[in-house]
């Protein structure tokens, strides 16, 4: 079935679309002008009960987080609240427009590697939400980021599509990272307000999908068959929904997999590429295998023990791409034992080491590989230092009679 034909089958099957999304946007907007009482952690899906203040502390202590990790997080959600624009958005170039000092003027402005100019606001938007709402933080608990987190949500809301659901103007990475924001607003929340709002962002991206391929590309409803970068997005925002309690068609997750086992590589297809053609990635390895953790494979399947020794041969490699160590480092954090513990230490010591500790760019990290810019630098490396108690590990931990990783060898 086409996008087309879907939209009119969702719109015409209870208005879901075309009058919830219109209604449930102005009614956040209105509603936030006006100063609520805070919710309390107890309304939050269970799947986020791990980012409540006492389980949160609980799973720093026990995955390896240390109170300079925690102080890295602060120092960055910090320098995203001092960034974000008047109108409640981020913007991958024009982030500068709030600085006190030429400190941040130093960092590449934006583009991908660190060229060009583009602002992607929908995208920076979400970049910049998703650290506080990973540290369990959203616009209905105290704090004083409280108005920044809603803020942000409402400009989120005044550019969604009322008919599609559709976040931005953008490709299909702007609306994957904004739907996974405003999922995990709702999830946390449950601020009625949202729930259509990121149901119909979900609608959206499953009417994007390939129907043949299972694959999601940068545009809706793609003739090519996708590729494993964009797909990772779309597929983590259906985790998200599914987290926050919200619908999501089977059929779209069956379909994603036949797409994953299309770009699957290696002896026992625990490695991952770009596109079905090519060869595996470290990178593209890492998407592949989280999505695989999501979506049932079992700890002991050859594919995962081939994925993860694939992750940890390009432990060092890591560091110089932050796309990288942000989707690796949940995929070693979901396998507990002596691997994560190693990739833990080696990536938090750097990431720690690494961040901008003087005037405005303070809490900030400099643009790295497949970055645009220090607004999405910042914020994934935020991301990946909260990785302890963002989601709860996929497996149990083991320590023993689990198959031996070969560590890379030292020169």
């Amino acid at each position: 079935m086409t996008f087309q034909r879907r939209l009119v089958v969702v719109c015409a099957g209870g208005l879901m679309i075309s009058m919830g999304l219109c209604g449930g946007a102005r009614a956040f907007e209105e509603q936030s002008a006006q100063d609520q009482p805070p919710a309390t952690d107890g309304g939050s899906s269970p799947s986020y009960q791990s980012r409540t203040a006492e389980l949160r502390q609980q799973q720093l202590a026990s995955a390896g987080g240390t109170s300079e990790s925690e102080r890295a997080v602060a120092a960055a959600i910090n320098w995203l609240a001092r960034h974000q624009n008047p109108d409640g958005s981020w913007g991958c170039a024009k982030f500068t427009s709030q600085c006190k000092d030429s400190s941040c003027r130093k960092h590449p402005k934006g583009g991908i590697g660190g060229g060009g100019g583009a602002d992607y606001p929908t995208a920076a938007t979400a970049f910049g939400l998703l650290p506080f709402l990973a540290a369990g933080q959203t616009h209905q608990t105290n704090g004083p980021y409280r108005k920044v987190i809603e803020n942000g949500l409402v400009w989120m809301t005044k550019n969604q599509d009322e008919e599609t659901g559709r976040f931005g103007g953008g490709n299909m990475y702007e609306h994957g990272l904004a739907t996974i924001a405003i999922c995990e607003a709702y999830g946390l929340s449950k601020d009625p307000k949202l729930k259509n709002l990121a149901q119909g962002a979900i609608r959206f991206t499953e009417d994007a999908q390939n129907d043949v391929s299972g694959g999601w590309h940068y545009t809706a409803n793609p003739t090519t068959v996708g590729d494993t970068s964009v797909f990772g997005w779309q597929f983590m925002s259906l985790k998200s929904a599914q987290m926050a309690g919200l619908k999501v068609d089977p059929q779209t997750i069956a379909k994603a997999k036949k797409f994953l086992t299309s770009v699957s590589k290696g002896k026992a297809s625990g490695l991952y590429s770009y596109m079905p053609e090519s060869g595996p990635t470290p990178a593209m390895s890492s998407v592949g295998l989280l999505c695989r953790q999501h979506s049932g494979m079992k700890r002991s399947d050859a594919a995962m023990t081939e994925g993860m020794n694939y992750v940890m041969a390009n432990l060092n490699g890591a560091k110089s791409d932050s796309y990288f160590l942000y989707y690796a480092s949940q995929v070693m954090h979901n396998l507990p034992g002596p691997e994560w513990d190693t990739w833990n230490r080696t990536t938090r010591n750097h990431l720690v080491s690494t961040q901008v500790r003087e005037d405005c760019a303070a809490g900030s990290w400099a643009p790295s590989e497949h970055t645009a810019g220090p607004v999405m630098s910042t914020s994934i490396h935020a991301l990946t230092l909260e990785v302890y108690y963002r989601y709860m590990p996929t497996y149990a931990p083991v320590y023993a009679n689990e198959p031996k990783i070969e560590l890379p060898k030292k020169e």
